[in-house]
């Protein structure tokens, strides 16, 4: 400036030359220094010559009286470069930083109002972009260093004028902001203070989840440590300085609780992961959408995985996560709820509740209830990004009241049960796993072997996981006793192959209990209710792989209604499943082999040889009826009774139904003959087979193949 007047500096190079003299005023700045500052690494050839153009110019800019000859007063050469004669006075950006340096004087003597007025000097300096339409690797770092010296000064202006009690006036300032900058985080969190010193709570918890779904949305991170703890602090009322002091340890989080204030602690209650985790990588994925898709709705994601005992529920909840600790920064918590547990009943709601809220660093008080304290729970976790694992849960009357309202929040379930009432009434989303891949299930075999014997491969690794039913409890169990039982040496004859009954006494005696076969299965067993337990056990006594309903009803001998309710708490534990041809299972044949234990250990011989009776004639009279549909020439008349038990065979309408039913029940009708023979029923033993061997005679000889699409026999429905 010439008085009013504002010069001309020529092109941006010839401008960037004179920043270049001018942030270092009354020093000499050599030729290659003004070079690199101003064309950097690549200058032109005649740099030289362009250096004493530029500087001609400006000399005649600055002094346009000066005699052509007479040396400049302002701009002097020294022969290896130049020199600005200019007191820094005249140059805004250094007394803007001189302003920004007497501000702190001030803040640090506690005088707020004289250091906003000194801000407001500073920043009037300001009279747009900083050098602007200047060029050059000097005037770029120079601009970005002025333009975050603003934004501090104007941040540090909202942060004066909130120590000075004029909160009002910060919202004003910052509002228009955070608009046009939104991810500048310190913004954001003088602003939420701002409105907090107003009485307006609810708008500053909404400016964080603002800005916490634009960092997620445009970076893919999480709001700092600062805008946390200070969300945290604005939740629990105790929000009392603005900003932490820089040269301090983070503040302690605290919550009012009974007239005083106790310290919020930052909970990673996460287990040790399982050692060897395998496998499991499509459920991983499925689990992670699951997460993303609860945050991008806002909603309080819940998931819940469900499965049968044994099949790695919890391992499975840990490895997710122990890799979403990062997106939790406000805490992990884990809680195992003892619903299925064989030395303690399933804990109530009230207990679990104070251990969360322990956890917290807010121990419950004497005598508050279910509903106080779970109103206090979920206002401690509302706005914090806390993961909390409920694992091992008996009921969906246990979880809910376990589960924050705000969206902030993750929870991962975990329970042997399909708890229905979670996924209709609370929305979570579920898992059910299922055995592993019969891949993952040899990996693992094998990682478990290597880590006992040192050896990578073994030849039976595949026929180990079949014993273990690709069940990942019984294939650690089965690949450490191939070698505990060898003392570490590898065993490679298949006759070493442990049995199925021989892993559940191996894990009595040697396993503790969460590693125990036995015990994970007697504790869904134990749950049970009596008439279910006893239908799991008689079912263990049938031969075949898969039954329907009607063989359920008849073992148990319960009407169909009552054996349909039965059946239902069976699959909601995942004790049994259905098949994809509508039939029952077992889950696995380890619980199988278990509810077959149970019946022998249990039952005396009487009830079992019963129930092995009514299965067998129920298959003997059905096939006899089958077989006359299918050949009426041959058996023209009803079959006599056989017994006055009352049963009466499935009403079967014609050939083709029959034909269905003989081709689905065949297995089952073979094993039948072998229970009847071990259970002396006759004259079963001896007419069953006949049957057998007329069909299977009939078929070979060139009867037509069941169609795909055949109804099912009259009765009722397997499921």
């Amino acid at each position: 400036m010439r008085g009013d007047d504002e010069l001309d500096l020529g092109s941006p190079t010839q401008r960037s030359l004179f920043v270049a003299l001018a942030t270092r005023p009354g020093t000499s700045v050599s030729r290659q220094e003004l070079i690199n500052a101003v064309w950097g690494a690549n200058p032109p050839i005649t740099v030289e010559s362009s250096i004493y153009t530029y500087i001609a110019r400006l000399r005649r800019t600055f002094e346009p009286k000066r005699q052509r000859r007479a040396p400049s007063a302002l701009l002097v050469g020294d022969g290896t470069g130049y020199l600005l004669e200019i007191e820094p006075q005249r140059i805004d950006a250094q007394v803007f930083e001189e302003h920004l340096e007497d501000v702190r004087h001030l803040q640090r003597s506690g005088t707020w109002s004289q250091a906003v007025e000194r801000l407001d000097t500073a920043l009037a300096l300001w009279r747009g972009p900083a050098l602007n339409g200047v060029v050059g690797p000097l005037a770029d770092a120079e601009r970005t260093r002025l333009e975050e010296l603003r934004f501090t000064a104007i941040e540090d202006r909202a942060q004066l004028l909130l120590e000075a009690d004029r909160a009002g006036e910060v919202i004003g300032d910052l509002s228009g902001l955070v608009r046009t900058h939104p991810l500048r985080e310190r913004l954001h969190y003088l602003l939420m203070v701002a409105h907090y010193r107003c009485g307006r709570r609810a708008d500053a918890l909404k400016q964080f989840h603002s800005v916490r779904r634009l960092l997620i949305k445009e970076l893919g991170i999480e709001p700092g440590e600062d805008l946390l703890r200070c969300h945290d602090q604005i939740l629990n009322g105790t929000l009392r300085s603005p900003v932490p002091p820089a040269d301090s340890s983070p503040v302690t989080l605290t919550s009012r609780v009974s007239g005083s204030f106790a310290p919020f602690v930052v909970p990673a209650q996460l287990p040790r992961d399982v050692p060897g985790f395998t496998g499991r990588h499509e459920e991983l994925r499925r689990l992670k959408e699951f997460a993303s898709a609860a945050d991008v709705r806002g909603e309080a994601g819940v998931i819940l995985i469900s499965g049968a005992p044994g099949v790695g529920k919890s391992a499975l909840a840990l490895r997710f996560a122990r890799g979403l600790t990062d997106a939790y920064q406000s805490g992990q918590l884990h809680l195992d709820l003892r619903g299925f547990s064989n030395t303690a009943r399933p804990m109530e709601p009230a207990e679990a509740l104070g251990h969360l809220l322990t956890g917290l660093g807010n121990a419950p008080e004497p005598g508050e209830d279910v509903q106080a304290l779970s109103s206090r729970y979920r206002s401690l976790v509302a706005g914090r990004r806390i993961l909390i694992v409920l694992d091992n849960a008996w009921s969906a009357e246990q979880v809910r009241p376990l589960l924050p309202g705000d969206p902030s929040c993750l929870v991962l379930v975990t329970s042997r049960n399909r708890l229905s009432g979670l996924t209709t009434r609370d929305g979570a989303l579920r898992m059910t796993l299922d055995l592993m891949p019969a891949d993952d299930a040899v990996t693992l075999v094998r990682n478990v072997i290597r880590q006992a014997s040192g050896e990578a491969e073994h030849p039976l690794a595949a026929r180990l996981c079949q014993v273990g039913d690709y069940l990942p409890i019984a294939l650690r169990i089965a690949a450490e006793r191939m070698t505990s039982r060898f003392h570490g040496e590898l065993a490679v004859d298949s006759r070493t192959l442990p049995e199925r009954d021989e892993l559940l006494e191996s894990a009595d005696t040697e396993c503790d209990e969460q590693s125990s076969m036995r015990s994970v299965f007697s504790s869904s067993y134990r749950a049970l209710p009596a008439d279910a337990a006893e239908m799991f056990r008689l079912m263990g006594l049938h031969g075949g792989s898969t039954f329907d309903l009607v063989t359920a009803a008849i073992m148990a001998d319960v009407g169909h209604e009552r054996a349909r309710r039965i059946v239902d708490s069976l699959l909601s534990g995942h004790l049994l499943r259905i098949t994809p041809c509508n039939r029952l299972r077992f889950h696995d044949d380890m619980l199988r082999a278990y509810a077959k234990d149970r019946a022998m250990t249990e039952m005396p011989y009487r009830t079992r040889r019963a129930a092995v009776s009514r299965l067998v004639i129920h298959y003997l009279r059905t096939a006899d009826a089958a077989i006359r549909l299918l050949y009426p020439s041959r058996y023209p008349l009803p079959p006599p009774p056989l017994t006055p038990d009352g049963s009466a065979p499935l009403r079967l309408r014609g050939a083709e139904q029959a034909r269905v039913w003989f081709e689905t029940e065949l297995s089952n009708l073979s094993a039948a003959v072998r229970q009847a023979g071990a259970y002396g029923v006759c004259p079963v033993r001896e007419r069953l087979p006949d049957l057998i061997q007329t069909f299977l005679r009939a078929r070979s000889e060139g009867h037509p193949a069941v169609p795909a699409n055949s109804p099912r026999p009259e009765g009722p429905p397997s499921m």
